[in-house]
């Protein structure tokens, strides 16, 4: 069998680092737009409104939590907390709001004409950053989901739990 832990103890601060990039930049632009918003007027498609105040609390969401994981996973602290199913639970439920406000986003930006004013918010290329960003993160958190998933059943298979830690 082949020993997975070096491979880990590198991949998984540098995975949820950069995540917490794309999640800090998705936190900040759409915290800008919405306050935006606040200050001039809500645009005309609530869609718009609500999806991007619903990126915002995605991406604090995703930076928050992945500063934690990666300060669990590098003070060495095990149980529950740092164990193959919080990262699962945590990944799952990150990835399912991310995949939410990015789509119901993408829906209204993806076909709006930026110059026609069509969204009814004057910065349009604000709320096209916030979906490639969070198109980008989706796709990391898709591919940390399929390595949980897969160390998760190397745990079970090796006759170890969800609740053992990574490395």
């Amino acid at each position: 069998m082949v020993d997975l832990s070096s491979v880990v103890r590198r991949g998984h601060p540098i995975a949820f680092g950069v995540f917490a990039i794309f999640a800090l930049i998705v936190a900040i632009i759409a915290s800008a737009v919405v306050a935006d918003f606040n200050s001039h007027g809500n645009p005309s498609k609530h869609l718009v409104r609500d999806s991007t105040r619903f990126l915002v609390f995605a991406g604090w969401w995703g930076f928050l939590f992945s500063l934690i994981y990666i300060g669990l996973f590098l003070s060495g602290i095990g149980g529950f907390l740092s164990s193959i199913a919080s990262h699962a639970v945590f990944i799952f439920l990150t990835w399912v709001f991310w995949l939410a406000g990015t789509a119901a986003l993408s829906s209204v930006v993806g076909s709006a004409d930026c110059s026609s004013g069509d969204l009814g918010f004057r910065d349009c290329s604000a709320l096209r950053a916030i979906c490639a960003f969070g198109w980008i993160g989706w796709i990391e958190l898709t591919c940390m989901l399929g390595v949980i998933c897969f160390l998760a059943y190397k745990a079970f298979s090796g006759g170890r739990g969800m609740n053992d830690g990574f490395a």
